[in-house]
């Protein structure tokens, strides 16, 4: 049973590439003939305007605490472009984390202090508490600039380079009095300071403490290849990538790994008149750079998605993920439990941008995924169309 709703946020855009042309396609005219009828005869002509611009699956990362510096495939988008066209796409994600064990709930009611700031005492008694525990109180910013490449009409390139930010931030009272007024329990959040940073991780051989928000930073950049079967896709579409996250920068907690991680992903997109459909399948062979909580191994994602038309350019996008925990050396069983949750999102095409906003609600196992997060992206063609 849900102990703590959640309003979780996702949003991302799928890269802006420019609107598909479409092949010519015969029209009918004609001139009389001796006897007085006009024989049809096909002459070329403009090709017919689109009925509206499917943009595909929102392009939102992991972001819990635990998986935030490992590689991610992100969706694959259902914009085409011609080839020798770059593109930028800019993706920010900001989500507010409140997860921790039910041991260290159980200390913080029984401790019932209102607001009381955690510590050394506090912290010493959270260290000494039997088995794993763990509490993350924070929120966490990504900002993932990508550059698109359409090297043929197959074909395209991409690399992307993240930065990441921390702070206490703004939204632990806003959730808080949502909580209230709807009659939901706050899981122990009036138990400690508002707006403030604080990780503590106490698992198997891993312990971590983190006081204050940690500086942010530029991650770990990612190479990808995309192959597309379809070139201008009209009802049907495979795609296949790769990608590769190549190590520039030593470990360090939420932002770098200190290792590479490889990934493989197969889309299928489905459009109809005024709907689209999406499946992806993704594995991501991460090495753990905590090896008291997982070990090296493929971590797998599968997400699903419909689209639907609201204008010629504007589109409503409902999609689900699951994907395996990066923890799974842990005897709390949520901690490793499948990440599930679902992003709904509002996606548009504007003189040239493709601008997407979406919300994430975190559907069950609610202690190993992110409360409340948004999700904003800009996308538009430098070069080509």
């Amino acid at each position: 049973m849900r102990r703590v709703p959640r309003v979780v946020g996702g949003s991302l855009l799928a890269c802006a590439l420019a609107h598909p042309l479409l092949a010519d396609e015969p029209a009918l005219s004609g001139s009389p003939d001796p006897a007085g009828e006009t024989p049809p005869r096909l002459v070329s002509g403009p090709p017919p305007a689109p009925e509206w611009r499917t943009l595909g699956l929102m392009r939102i990362r992991d972001m819990t605490p635990f998986g935030l510096g490992r590689l991610d495939m992100l969706p694959a988008h259902a914009v085409t472009a011609t080839p020798r066209t770059f593109a930028f796409e800019l993706n920010a994600s900001y989500q507010n984390t409140w997860a921790l064990s039910d041991n260290v709930r159980d200390y913080l009611e029984e401790r019932g202090t209102r607001r009381g700031p955690l510590d050394e005492a506090a912290i010493a008694d959270l260290l000494a508490l039997p088995g794993d525990a763990y509490l993350v109180d924070g929120e966490f910013a990504v900002v993932d600039l990508t550059l698109h490449y359409r090297a043929t009409r197959h074909v395209g390139l991409y690399a992307t380079v993240p930065w990441f930010d921390f702070d206490g931030g703004f939204l632990d009272g806003v959730i808080e009095s949502f909580h209230e007024e709807a009659g939901f329990s706050s899981a122990g959040r009036e138990h400690v300071p508002r707006d403030r940073f604080f990780a503590l991780a106490d698992l198997s051989r891993t312990r971590v403490v983190v006081d204050g928000p940690p500086s942010g930073g530029l991650g770990d950049p990612v190479l990808g290849i995309r192959y597309s079967l379809a070139s201008q896709p009209r009802r049907l579409n495979l795609i296949l990538e790769g990608a590769v996250k190549v190590s520039l920068f030593d470990r360090e907690r939420f932002i770098a790994t200190g290792r590479d991680d490889y990934g493989l992903q197969v889309s299928l997109q489905r459009f109809l008149r005024r709907n689209a459909f999406y499946l992806t399948a993704a594995g991501v062979y991460y090495k753990a750079p905590y090896p008291g909580l997982a070990s090296d191994g493929w971590i797998p994602t599968v997400i699903a998605g419909w689209e639907t038309k609201l204008t010629r350019n504007t589109n409503v996008i409902l999609q689900a993920y699951a994907s395996r925990s990066s923890v799974q050396r842990s005897e709390l069983d949520e901690l490793t439990a499948t990440k599930i949750q679902a992003t709904l999102g509002l996606q548009r095409a504007y003189r040239g941008y493709i601008l997407r906003f979406g919300v994430t609600e975190n559907l069950a196992n609610y202690d190993n995924t992110p409360d409340i997060g948004f999700n904003l992206s800009l996308g538009r063609v430098l070069f080509g169309r």
